[in-house]
């Protein structure tokens, strides 16, 4: 790890913003902060003063603050929210700092709205621009090419971000983010994984892991009737890279005595004894990236011979009968997949009782392999930041009206969460409230979603 106490004994007032892109949806199962500010506030020396906003919870920012530097983090759907606070502040005098996913992939375009950019992890490279900032030498750029590569994972200061913070105790409804690994060794073309954090897998110390979550419980949860336990959400790229791994990851957090979910390999679930660790060790959901229940689909995706929509059927079967929550996570490509497609989808998604299914329209985000080959074509047709929610055609698709097919995209997804389907989630699937409580909100989420689009297009119901 790079030094994290600065040098320079100068205290700076510092405010971490985390935007809220005007469309991204207001139905994530948003975890109680960003876990990118998280890590800056926990590697802060103590002299600092700091404040967090994060406008996914409806934090305002006082923009006439007397703060030394404004640092500003930001995802693709966040990058134009992003630019405009930026502005706003540098309007008035205050030094800006950009970084996150977005920035590190399009640093030139975000070089206009700052005065100093960070490129990937800012774990060791964050006490050297603290340092430049207290002597008045600010660099323009911060990369982490050029310090050390980042070998192990930061423990989380949850006391210091409660008191920067504007977040209360929450009951096990709500989610407090933790990482158990980071990196992911794999290259998937949609992933930024391999090029942000790269492929080296690290893992949590066991005390530093155990010492986290107690803090985190103490500071963030408050149990009632319904909920005796916290719910944490692992923000590991990929929890598991061998089985071994992963059952020594499980047992150590089944001590832990916590609920969880976790984005998961479909290949883990065969495994019966996998999945019993898993139920074990608290999981109460996990991600699942089914991408299509299309056999032609899947072989366009080099899945086709290991997957098929038989096989999913009866793995969300078998951890709905063991207890666990399976959340598929669906890709609709206008390439690949026609409107009767997707019609079978939202039949395999009620037949299936999928937990929270999520359906997305296949989208290149900057820092993926896929963006650069749709880019080096000319497939993409629309670099509005905004619209990066997997929730609008930015391809360009030969066989359907651009409009149209995210018509039939929207109002099949709304389908997905009709009261129908819902209910018989809610009957069927463990972990009954939470089944609830997050249908509610992505019915409500999708249906506002579709009926703004409906009036900027003017399509009649």
């Amino acid at each position: 790890m790079g030094n994290s106490v600065t040098q320079n004994g100068k205290s700076l007032n510092i405010l971490l913003i985390a935007p809220k892109g005007k469309k991204d949806s207001k139905s994530n199962q948003k975890p109680l902060f960003n876990m990118a500010i998280g890590v800056l506030v926990s590697i802060t020396p103590p002299q600092h003063h700091l404040e967090i906003i994060d406008e996914h919870f409806g934090d305002e920012i006082n923009y006439d603050g007397k703060y030394d530097l404004v640092g500003i983090t930001s995802r693709t759907i966040d990058a134009t929210r992003a630019y405009e606070i930026a502005d706003t502040f540098r309007a008035k005098g205050k030094k800006v700092i950009l970084g996150g996913l977005h920035v590190s992939f399009n640093k030139e375009e975000a070089r206009a709205h700052a005065d100093c950019i960070v490129c990937g992890e800012a774990e060791n490279l964050w006490s050297t621009l603290l340092d430049d900032a207290a002597n008045n030498a600010l660099k323009p750029d911060y990369d982490s090419k050029d310090f050390p590569s980042v070998t192990e994972i930061v423990p989380i200061d949850y006391a210091k971000i409660a008191k920067v913070s504007k977040r209360e105790k929450v009951d096990g409804t709500k989610s407090i983010p933790i990482y158990i690994t980071r990196g992911c060794p794999f290259e998937c073309s949609f992933c930024v994984t391999p090029n942000f954090t790269g492929k080296l897998y690290r893992a949590q110390k066991p005390d530093d892991l155990k010492r986290q979550i107690e803090e985190a419980k103490r500071v963030f949860f408050k149990a009632n009737s319904k909920t005796a336990k916290p719910w944490f959400m692992l923000c590991d790229e990929n929890l598991g890279v061998s089985k071994k791994r992963l059952w020594e990851t499980l047992d150590l957090i089944k001590e832990c005595d916590i609920n969880f979910s976790v984005f998961f390999s479909i290949n883990f679930l065969e495994d019966k004894q996998t999945v019993k660790k898993l139920v074990d060790a608290g999981c109460i959901m996990v991600l699942v990236g089914f991408e299509s229940i299309k056999q032609s689909t899947l072989e366009a995706y080099n899945k086709g011979h290991v997957n098929s929509a038989d096989k999913f059927s009866r793995l969300i079967e078998e951890c709905r009968q063991a207890g666990l929550n399976v959340q598929g996570n669906f890709l609709v490509n206008p390439a690949l997949d026609s409107y009767e497609d997707m019609d079978d989808l939202a039949q395999f998604v009620s037949k299936n009782n999928i937990f929270m299914p999520i359906f997305q329209i296949i989208t290149p985000y900057p820092g993926t392999t896929m963006y650069w080959e749709y880019k080096n074509k000319g497939l993409i047709t629309d670099e509005d930041w905004e619209k990066y929610n997997a929730m609008n055609l930015v391809i360009r698709s030969e066989k359907y009206d651009p409009i149209e097919f995210q018509h039939k995209f929207m109002t099949t997804y709304y389908k997905a969460y009709s009261w129908k389907n819902i209910v018989n989630r809610v009957r069927v699937n463990p972990y009954k409230l939470l089944n609830l409580v997050t249908s509610m909100a992505f019915r409500k989420n999708i249906r506002e979603q579709l009926q703004t689009f409906r009036q900027d297009h003017h399509i009649k119901k």
